[in-house]
């Protein structure tokens, strides 16, 4: 099984930044709670929702990426720009149950343990509005809980992440774990989702839609079979 170390770096079209602890820990308080009481190991929120409207959003994450159309300086230094979330803005939690949760899942802040928490600015494809119907998952078994699931803890920021998940994934809630065993299973059969849609929701490249049913495939043998090798996404 990889290591994190061991593996290639990643990278998303962006860099993000929390601007200081109080914004953080807003964040984590908010994400928390929307994990226990949605039953959701990886939720996402938009920025007004846990800051205020619009301008009350500023100066609480940083987005940075190379700048497209002049990725350097005339001294041939990168060229970084640098935006404050807005309307565009969103939160992201991934979650694991602590070690000697029972079978009916966490109920309390001490039964889950944190991942990661990041913001990262919305792309094409909003996990918190986009239809379930447009993804391809509007059928029996799926809600939101599982596109949440593929845009955070299979996204660009914690998809390397996978092993701390696995580690105690059996003591999640159990409606939570059918979603997502649900999800995958139609993923993988249906292959509603183009590689295109893959990205506009990850910020995960896969070369084809071959390579990424064989992803998910290899996905949920980790998860639900026991196979023992963690899968790597391509960077």
């Amino acid at each position: 099984m990889p290591l994190r170390d061991e593996l290639p770096p990643r990278s998303g079209p962006w860099a993000s930044r929390f601007d200081s602890e109080d914004a953080l820990y807003r964040a984590e308080d908010a994400l928390r709670t929307a994990a226990l009481e949605n039953h959701d190991l990886s939720p996402i929120l938009p920025f007004e929702e846990v800051y205020g409207p619009f301008l009350e959003c500023a100066g609480k994450a940083t987005a940075i990426a190379i700048d497209p159309r002049e990725p350097y300086t005339a001294d041939g230094e990168v060229n970084y720009v640098y935006a404050d979330f807005l309307t565009l803005g969103l939160l992201y939690g991934v979650y694991r149950p602590a070690e000697g949760v029972g079978t009916t899942g966490p109920v309390d802040e001490d039964d889950l343990w944190n991942t990661t928490v990041y913001p990262y600015p919305g792309g094409r494809i909003d996990p918190t509005k986009v239809d379930l119907a447009e993804l391809g998952l509007d059928v029996p078994g799926v809600d939101r809980r599982f596109v949440h699931f593929c845009a955070g803890a299979l996204g660009v920021e914690a998809v390397d992440d996978l092993a701390e998940l696995r580690a105690t994934f059996d003591a999640a809630w159990p409606d939570y774990r059918e979603v997502i065993r649900a999800g995958l299973l139609h993923l993988i059969r249906a292959r509603p989702l183009t590689v295109a849609q893959w990205y506009a929701l990850t910020y995960v490249p896969f070369p084809g839609e071959r390579e990424l049913t064989a992803f998910l495939g290899q996905v949920y043998a980790y998860l639900f079979d026991g196979f023992d090798a963690m899968p790597v996404a391509p960077v």
